[in-house]
């Protein structure tokens, strides 16, 4: 297999000396105009199209050298992880986002507990008290990892490292880094944790109440928007005009979602053209929310 399409086309033009012009993909062609503007390739008429020809086989292969090197076709070691693999077909690491596995970064509380394969316990608990925070590992294959309880995905770090005096209900915390990922989205929503509730915290902005709906989406019936009883009061006082002017198009779209949850949030952004970082929610602001906190019915309200 060739190592992109780019390789492709041109393990077929090395071996046929021309290929259609309207192979090429526009692209690809622009990753390719520095070999045509030095003579390397050409691009003649042919019949009622074009073609591009070789002119200079021997410069063709230095580029190619010089962009793949471990050839057209690349390296297919299932050993490599996938960076590696990149590495060794492209140079560079990071074309590719994927990596073998995934540490996750999580919080437990109360009498929260992770299984393995209903034997190995991990206890969250004790290790997020003796180190703050805890990690496990997931990978490509199916989940494994089990829990029971109330599960809280945080969207950034400070929030996520403070979320028991923000949300004391929860047990489970999971650390987004902004966006969850498909790994940790594979998992929330695997029979291992099916019963699970999960309640979103994170922004209050068109971004945050995406992230929602794509977990939404996987877990209908079992995800929920943490929204506290002052968050009016919140976006008025520390709210940000650029939240909703850097996202207009997702804004845009986000008023049209049926979902009660987005619909409360988005009629308090554009009532006061703000949106509100999740970070305000540590700061404390007077003994009346204090008493709302302790009268609400349920730990995540409207």
């Amino acid at each position: 297999m060739s190592v992109d399409s780019l390789a492709k086309q041109l393990s077929k033009l090395i071996a046929g000396g021309a290929l259609p012009l309207s192979t090429f993909s526009q692209r690809n062609l622009e990753l390719l105009r520095s070999l045509i503007e030095t003579n390397v390739l050409e691009i003649v008429r042919s019949g009622g199209g074009q073609q591009i020809r070789v002119l200079r086989p021997d410069a063709l292969q230095d580029f190619v050298q010089a962009r793949y090197p471990s050839g057209l076709h690349g390296i297919e070691d299932d050993s490599l992880t996938p960076r590696a693999r990149a590495v060794a077909n492209r140079r560079d690491a990071k074309r590719t986002r994927r990596t073998d596995a995934e540490p996750v970064m999580v919080r437990g509380f109360g009498e929260a507990k992770l299984f393995c394969k209903e034997e190995t316990v991990l206890p969250i608990v004790e290790l997020t008290q003796l180190a703050g925070v805890t990690a496990f590992l997931l990978t490509d294959e199916p989940p494994v990892w089990e829990f029971s309880g109330t599960i809280v995905t945080v969207e950034n770090l400070e929030c996520f490292l403070h979320i028991e005096q923000i949300i004391p209900e929860v047990q489970l915390a999971i650390y987004a880094a902004g966006r969850l990922s498909e790994r940790v989205l594979h998992w929330l929503a695997s029979p291992e944790i099916s019963n699970c509730q999960v309640w979103h915290f994170g922004d209050y902005d068109p971004v945050g109440l995406d992230e929602y709906l794509r977990l939404n989406r996987i877990r209908p019936n079992y995800t929920g928007l943490y929204i506290p009883p002052d968050l009016e009061m919140r976006i008025e006082r520390f709210g940000k005009r650029q939240l909703l002017e850097d996202n207009t198009t997702i804004l845009s779209r986000l008023r049209k979602e049926e979902d009660s949850f987005v619909r409360f949030v988005v009629e308090l952004l554009d009532r006061y053209g703000m949106g509100l970082e999740q970070e305000s929610l540590l700061i404390e602001l007077t003994s009346e929310r204090r008493g709302c906190q302790q009268e609400r019915n349920a730990p995540f309200v409207k």
